[in-house]
């Protein structure tokens, strides 16, 4: 127990370091005060919003079924963001050889793995789940001590079955890529393929969605028999049972501890075959020639092998690359079904007329959406790890530095959009001007994204990660960079949907390529200037 205590206590500390963002000391307190806003505005997005799904609800008392919901959700997105995460968490970890040559059990070495998981997940979700369970305090038709005691213990069980789910998902995905010669890719190909049938799963699930609309009162036993934690959640709200709640706990912490019985006896083997280089090139070193590339050419194709070497990197960095494929090929094949969805009276009710004589725009909004959701620049930085001091000792301009990071990111965009472009206009019968727009678009609206996530990784740097999941998913750099994009998405499909139809669609796409241009430049002066000065102190 006492190796078990200091082990976790070691692992957590480190990894802690999430919330700690290292910056000059007059600057501390600040940046706590930072993350505390951010999560007390996400709070306050999920409370507003369950206040008006509680008010409309409550007329019928069925304000638990928002409850069910929260919980179902909550738990789909912990199983979707855990089944990359856990690969290069359990799988493959910078102190393996530190934690397997201690006189430590595999399950003991497991656990303090999943449980460093566990923590995350509770804090996260919690952020989401909390705000729920206090609004529906206001619309509750009757409230005692057994309502609050679910939520405690709701609260610490939630993350346990999603988790133990995307475990064996991603110990699966693991097990398969580490049967491969080419690993790497492997573990790219398998997630991807994964989220691929979810998004198909989750686009022709319209009919299920009203069917939950429609028929409210048999939700909650149709989400029972789906998923068991939402279903004996909303039966503990409005009928509280001790005995339901201690099979609840019993069930929880059962599955938890099987879990890492049953992965403890094939984790060694999956994680020496991760490790395990296979290669079969045969190399001559007779008439041996050295290749003399330039600065750029070098520092590029640095970056460039970081990017597709790192699998987590390439799924959650590509993610946007990959909706913006899957966006253009929907559009090309079912627009007429997509266009009576969004001028359906009881749907969006867009007038049809306005969407086919402005489909450069939702082309423009397509690549706007997905641009903003593909952020590869905010973990570049980071990802240098403790070798940035070697890579500051070199006799580069730090300028030529950091814009090589932002080219490299550029050359993996910018095929992927200009090509979907090219295909949508040809669909679409877009106009020359308008179509030359869109590839002018194709290529500064990714990098705005670009510059702001370098930026942010150099004023939130985190360098002494302990593997690529901790920088890429969990740092603060990567959280900010996709919020900001976030706020710059909501403010331009806001201008799109209030200024369509009362301009022109080719003086909308001027005005737009005109004003990210004007953004990309002063981004690239701020850069050169206040990026290469932060660049200059960092250190580890």
């Amino acid at each position: 127990m006492k190796k078990l205590y200091s082990l976790t206590r070691a692992c957590m500390t480190s990894d802690m370091n999430l919330f700690k963002i290292k910056t000059k000391k007059d600057g501390k307190f600040s940046n706590k005060i930072l993350v505390i806003f951010i999560a007390l505005y996400l709070m306050f997005l999920m409370w507003s919003n369950a206040n008006i799904l509680f008010e409309k609800m409550a007329p019928l008392h069925l304000q638990f079924i928002v409850l069910s919901l929260a919980v179902f959700a909550i738990s789909f997105m912990t199983i979707m963001e855990g089944v990359y995460k856990t690969g290069p968490l359990i799988f493959n970890c910078k102190d393996d050889q530190l934690l397997l040559s201690l006189p430590i059990k595999r399950s003991t070495v497991l656990f303090v793995r999943i449980f460093k998981f566990y923590v995350f997940e509770l804090m996260f979700n919690s952020v989401f789940i909390f705000p729920i369970m206090v609004a529906y305090i206001r619309w509750a038709d009757s409230l005692s001590w057994t309502f609050f005691l679910t939520n405690i213990v709701m609260l610490l069980m939630l993350p346990i079955i999603p988790i133990v789910i995307s475990c064996f998902i991603g110990a699966i995905i693991s097990s398969l890529s580490s049967r491969f010669k080419h690993k790497n890719i492997a573990q790219i190909v398998f997630p991807i393929l994964f989220f691929i049938g979810l998004f198909y799963l989750s686009f022709n699930m319209g009919g299920f969605y009203e069917y939950i609309i429609k028929n409210a009162t048999s939700v909650n036993d149709l989400i029972t028999k789906i998923y068991y934690p939402a279903g004996i959640y909303a039966t503990l709200i409005t009928d509280f049972n001790v005995k339901d709640l201690l099979i609840f706990i019993l069930v929880n912490i059962s599955l938890f501890a099987i879990g890492i019985l049953i992965l403890s006896k094939f984790y060694f083997k999956i994680n020496s075959r991760i490790k395990k280089v296979v290669t079969s090139k045969r190399v001559n070193i007779n008439n041996l020639t050295i290749k003399h590339n330039s600065v750029y050419k070098s520092l590029m194709k640095k970056e460039l092998n970081t990017f597709f070497q790192t699998p987590v990197f390439i799924v959650n960095s590509g993610f946007g690359l990959i909706l913006f494929i899957l966006g253009v090929i929907i559009l090309s094949i079912k627009f007429d079904s997509i266009l009576l969805g969004l001028t359906d009276p009881n749907g969006m009710n867009i007038s049809k007329d306005l969407l086919t004589s402005n489909l450069s725009l939702l082309a423009f909004s397509l690549i706007v959406t997905t641009s903003y959701m593909t952020s590869i620049t905010n973990s570049v930085i980071s990802l240098e790890g403790r070798s940035i001091n070697i890579l500051k000792s070199l006799p580069i301009n730090v300028k030529t530095i950091l814009m090589s990071k932002v080219y490299s990111s550029l050359l993996i965009t910018t095929p992927v959009f200009i090509l979907g472009t090219i295909v949508l206009a040809i669909r679409f019968k877009i106009s020359i001007i308008e179509t030359i727009l869109l590839l002018l678009l194709s290529i500064l609206v990714p990098l705005v994204s670009h510059f702001i996530g370098i930026i942010i990784n150099l004023k939130y740097p985190k360098l002494d990660a302990e593997n690529s999941t901790e920088v890429v998913k969990q740092s603060m750099s990567s959280f900010l960079s996709v919020m900001i994009g976030m706020i710059f998405l909501i403010v331009i499909v806001i201008l799109i949907t209030n200024f369509a139809g009362s301009i022109s669609s080719v003086l909308m796409l001027t005005i737009a390529t005109i004003i990210h241009a004007a953004i990309n430049v002063l981004l690239y002066l701020y850069l050169i200037h206040k990026g290469v000065k932060q660049f200059n102190n960092l250190s580890v």
